[in-house]
């Protein structure tokens, strides 16, 4: 669990009142010295796996790294020499980081996947690796389906390929395709989620959703669409999401049309005929 945050950039009044009115503790680090950064431990009362060290320069980050903190990086425009390589995430501004954010980048951190949405029935949360024989089993299910975009052929190119997708997809933009468990068993029992899709003369969110042939005709699919949905215009802030279906599938376009997506065209794209839907979220 995150228990705070240690601050040595300069210019973070906004993400400080943020903490503060979150309560959310955080000490500020004022000198770039290893006995500095220990002590706004100690004031935190936290172990180091327990808490995220903001730093602006590549000093801070060393010494950060080297006492075992977890770092995120600020892009500060005063510093553009600064490079902050081995940071978790690097953050332009403070505008849109809150405590959430903070608890979602210190989970990935510790290696553990972000639940995104719990349903009556279902937990929808970030992949890991443990759920690379259940995802490929998944695919495999689906011969029509296009195999998830993260996996390869060989194990150790999926397994490489899956961790660049949750620190790339995850870490940077927040979202991605998640893996939808059956509360009940526990088992995985498909994938929902967005990714960006670029079929067209334009690159734009699109969602996708697949759920295991065991389990569909049982309002899986829409229940966790729905909190997809709901994920990506209350925490994510999206203006709306788009779909891409192929025509001959007859199941999706039904749903796709009942959690309210307007179709807007059909083309043909490598010999597949697809329908772009799109729903535009209310504010």
């Amino acid at each position: 669990m995150l228990k705070g945050i240690l601050i040595a950039v300069s210019e973070a009044l906004l993400l400080e009142q943020t903490l503060t009115r979150e309560n959310l503790p955080w000490v500020e680090i004022k000198r770039q010295e290893t006995a500095d950064f220990l002590m706004a431990l100690e004031r935190l009362g936290a172990e180091k796996g327990e808490v995220l060290c903001l730093v602006e320069t590549d000093r801070e980050e060393k010494i950060a790294l080297d006492l075992g903190f977890f770092c995120v990086g600020y892009l500060n425009p005063a510093l553009p020499e600064e490079r902050l390589n081995g940071c978790r995430i690097l953050l332009e501004g403070f505008q849109e980081i809150d405590k959430s954010f903070l608890q979602n980048v210190h989970t990935r951190a510790l290696g553990l996947p972000v639940l995104i949405a719990e349903t009556k029935r279902l937990l929808i949360r970030e992949m890991t690796l443990s759920d690379l024989d259940q995802i490929n089993a998944l695919y495999r299910e689906e011969p029509s389906v296009t195999l998830s975009p993260e996996l390869a052929l060989d194990r150790r190119e999926e397994e490489e390929k899956i961790k660049a997708y949750i620190a790339y997809m995850y870490g940077l933009y927040q979202f991605g395709m998640w893996v939808v468990i059956e509360k009940k068993s526990r088992k995985m029992i498909g994938r929902a989620g967005f990714g960006i899709a670029d079929y067209l003369d334009l690159t734009e969110i699109d969602m996708g959703y697949l759920i295991g042939k065991k389990y569909r005709r049982q309002g899986y699919g829409e229940e966790a669409c729905r909190a997809a949905l709901s994920y990506g215009r209350q925490v994510l802030d999206f203006p709306g999401v788009s779909a891409y279906i192929d025509q001959e599938n007859a199941g999706s376009l039904r749903l796709i049309e009942k959690l309210g997506f307007r179709q807007e065209r059909s083309f043909d794209y490598r010999e597949r005929h697809l329908c772009r839907y799109y729903l535009e979220f209310e504010r």
